[in-house]
Formats: structure tokens, sequence, C-alpha cells
């Protein structure tokens, strides 16, 4: 039985030594596909995002209002527009995300208590940049219009904290948890490079299986009775490869970069472990389906591919219906990333990941269905 598993990953070490296609699989494809993720999201926080201006009444308060929203971090002034047809156009042409409005007489009406509107017209086709937009022009417009009204009651109450306390009554404090800067690359980047990761565990291990039965020498390859220690010897160097790759990428976010990892690095590469493998098996059940090579590379896209939608990390896993709770349930990788999320913010104890490490462990069982099927179809 061991003969046989030395044998077959022998076999295929020597295979990928003479294919430039299944060495670059495992090697710089993967390699190159997560610099580009992390060369997209590395600057972490989103800033200077463009806004057209059309400001109707320029006067000192309107200019003094630009000048706080510009001050903004997120927020840019691109362009001072002289209708909202012309801003409009430069967000139909994409060279900025909003239009921003300044009604006529805005210092007068203010004076006068009459409350006037400041409009903000956003392209929400980007709901995050919408998102960030609207916190951004809602927190400098609020804080402009305390400043008027401040200066308004010291005038009249000259006491600087009386004054304070009958504008902001009541104060809040934000304190937010895990990603105290908010940054994107974190949350973004640290689900993207598994979800990209599993993709290639499937189509690696498709191509070795599917290439051997495209060339009519699976009978040759599987020469003994010991079908299973075969298969495991075929996928065993993909299983090492990527294994490689998922520990990179994870001592990378949180080693290189200085990201707190508050659990334990080996609960999470013995759940990497159990993924690579149950990913594995998933792809050989997609070739049995019909020992179809190109088949089996679509079903495993389509399997693959949409997974980061389903991760619960850029929409809610509460807010999903029962299907996408179903399919989230049949990625491996959304059990991954629910460990890695409980073990890099909490520091979950390994007693409570046992439900998450049994599930990946549980998607072995496809093997079963595998090797019998595999068995049959050399009988025959």
């Amino acid at each position: 039985m061991f003969k046989a598993l030395s044998t077959a990953f022998s076999l295929e070490i020597e295979s990928i030594k003479n294919s430039y296609y299944k060495l670059f699989l495992i090697t710089l494809l993967p390699l190159m596909s997560f610099a580009l993720i992390i060369a997209i999201f590395y600057g972490g926080v989103a800033h200077d995002m463009p806004i057209a201006v059309v400001d109707n009444d320029k006067s000192k308060l309107s200019r003094q209002l630009l000048f706080n929203i510009d001050s903004s971090s997120t927020i840019k002034i691109a362009h001072n527009t002289n209708s909202v047809a012309q801003a409009m156009d430069l967000v139909k042409r994409g060279e900025v995300y909003g239009v921003l409005v300044i009604p006529p007489h805005f210092l007068k009406d203010t004076l006068l208590q009459k409350q006037p509107h400041v409009t903000a017209m956003l392209n929400t086709q980007y709901i995050l940049i919408g998102k960030i937009l609207t916190a951004a022009l809602t927190s400098s417009v609020m804080s402009s219009a305390a400043q008027v009204e401040y200066v308004k009651s010291l005038a009249s109450t000259q006491n600087s904290n009386a004054t304070l306390n009958a504008v902001v009554p009541i104060g809040l404090q934000i304190t937010p948890f895990f990603n105290t800067y908010q940054n994107y690359f974190l949350f973004l980047v640290s689900a993207l490079l598994p979800a990209i990761w599993q993709i290639f565990i499937v189509i690696a291990t498709l191509v070795a299986v599917g290439a051997m039965f495209k060339e009519g020498s699976e009978r040759l390859f599987f020469s003994d009775k010991y079908v299973g220690s075969r298969l495991i010897g075929l996928i065993l160097p993909y299983t090492i490869a990527y294994m490689f790759l998922g520990v990179l990428y994870l001592f990378y976010i949180y080693g290189t970069l200085g990201w707190h990892f508050e659990g334990s690095f080996a609960v999470m590469i013995l759940a990497m472990f159990l993924t690579t493998i149950a990913y594995q098996g998933i792809a050989l059940l997609f070739f049995i389906t019909g020992f179809d090579y190109a088949r089996s590379l679509s079903l495993g896209a389509v399997y693959t591919a949409p997974a980061f939608a389903f991760l619960g990390v850029t929409f809610p896993i509460f807010n999903m219906n029962g299907f996408a709770l179903f399919w989230r349930d049949m990625l491996p990788v959304s059990h991954l990333v629910e460990l890695q999320i409980s073990q890099a913010n909490y520091g979950a104890d390994i007693f409570l990941e046992l439900d998450k490490l049994l599930i990946l462990l549980s998607f072995w069982l496809v093997f079963i269905p595998v090797i019998f099927v595999f068995k049959k179809r050399l009988k025959r």
C-alpha cells in the first residue's frame, strides 16, 4: 500500500517537472494572483474620492462648508461647476462619484434659521463608495452646522462650556473593535486570498487526474489494486504545494504586515490541511461524474468561483436566505474563514473550534464514492 502511494507520488512529481502548466499552476500563477489582490487593496483606507460641487450661493459660509468637506481625508472636491447638469455629466463620465449642491441664499437662510438643505447626489452603484461618501459628507456638514450654531450661541451666552453643551447636549464615543483603523485591506484580503486559494486547489487536482485520463495512461498509473493509495499519491504533491501557499499567505497577513493574531497558528494550519484535502476530494468527485476533463473543470469553476460572496465577510450571514446558507455550508472555505476570524480576532479556545474542524473533516467522506467509482471504472 505504502509502495503504491510512494510510486504514484514519484510519478506525479516527474509529471510536474515535465509540465510547465502544472508547475505554473502550483507556483507562479497563485503567487501572481495573491500579489495582484494585495497590490489592489494595499492602500487599505479609501481616501480623496472625487466629487463635484455646485455652489449657488458663493458666500463665506458656503466656502467654509466646502473647505471643511475638502479637508476630510475621504473626500476631494475635484470640480467646481456652474450647474447640476455639468456636474451630472462628470458623474456619467466616471470622473466623480457624487455631486454636492449648495442652494441659493444659503447664508441668508441659515442666519434666519430657515434650515436650508444641502443636496448630495451620490453614485450608489458602487455600494461601498456610496456608504463611505455618505458618512463623510454627513459628518462634515453636521460639523459645519454645529460650528455655526456654536458661534451664534456664544455671542449671546459668552460662556464657551455652556454653549458647547447647548449645541451638543449628548456626546458619543465610538470605539471600533478588531479593525481599529477600519482598514479594508485586513478584512477583504484576508478573505479574498483563501477564496482564490481554494480555486487553484480544485483546478490543480482536476488537471492532475484529468490529464492522465485524457492521455489514456490511467490503467498504467493504477496498475495494482491499491487505487486509494495511488489517488493519495497523485494528489499529495499538490497538497504539499497548496499547504505551503496557504501558510505563506497566513503568515504574510498576520506576520509580515503586523496585524495581531490573537489565537493559535497551529489550529489554523490544521484547518488549512483539512480544507485542502476536502477540496481535493470534491474535485475528484466532480471528475467521477462523467470522467470528462472539460466538464469537471467547468463544475469546479461554478462551485469555487462565487465562494467569496458566501463567506459572510462582505454580506452578513444573518441576511442570507436558505439557499445561500446551504451553499455556504457546502463550501469548506467558508468554515475555514469563519475559524480564521475567530482565531485572529477573538483568540477562541480550540474546544470552541471543534465543530468547524469536524465539519471540514466530514468533507473527506467524499473519498468513499470517489475510490469506489474509480475502481469500478478501471475494472470496466
